[in-house]
């Protein structure tokens, strides 16, 4: 199963090319989506708008695609989940998730990056092969950078 969360805001686009790769053929697996505030009602994903918490979509699920959002995509990894992560363009910052997602694509491999919903079906394709790591958050030294400031 392929699960989807768009978090609390929408991502039409997202969840428009996965119902266009679904009615095409392209994608055989169950799709279930957490579409947010979203106009678009999709035609062959099960979909709501919020639920909370997801644990039991996150543990049904192969595949997880979100926004770049930090808090998902940290959950998700937490999880040691396979994750498929695109920046969502429409809101607040455009650059804002593509450069979180792009410096957590170079940190790790245990999620796939895809900069554009055009680019979908070909990473979901990268996917099938792709060998997803456990996720190692990078060691915290905050206290050290804060201690020394103080004194």
């Amino acid at each position: 199963m392929i699960f989807i969360t768009v978090g609390n805001g929408k991502f039409d686009p997202l969840i428009q090319e996965m119902d266009r790769l679904i009615e095409t053929g392209k994608i055989k697996e169950k799709v279930i989506a957490q579409i947010g505030t979203g106009s678009y009602t999709p035609k062959h994903i099960t979909s709501f708008k919020f639920e909370s918490p997801l644990d039991k979509y996150y543990e049904k699920a192969d595949l997880v695609i979100s926004h770049g959002g930090p808090g998902i995509v940290f959950e998700v990894l937490r999880r040691k989940k396979k994750l498929v992560a695109l920046p969502n363009r429409d809101r607040t910052d455009p650059r804002h998730q593509v450069e979180y997602l792009q410096a957590m694509a170079q940190e790790t491999s245990a999620l796939l990056y895809c900069d554009a919903v055009e680019k979908l079906e070909e990473t979901l394709q990268k996917a099938k092969t792709h060998q997803f790591s456990k996720y190692h958050p990078p060691k915290c030294t905050m206290h050290k950078v804060v201690r020394d400031f103080v004194q």
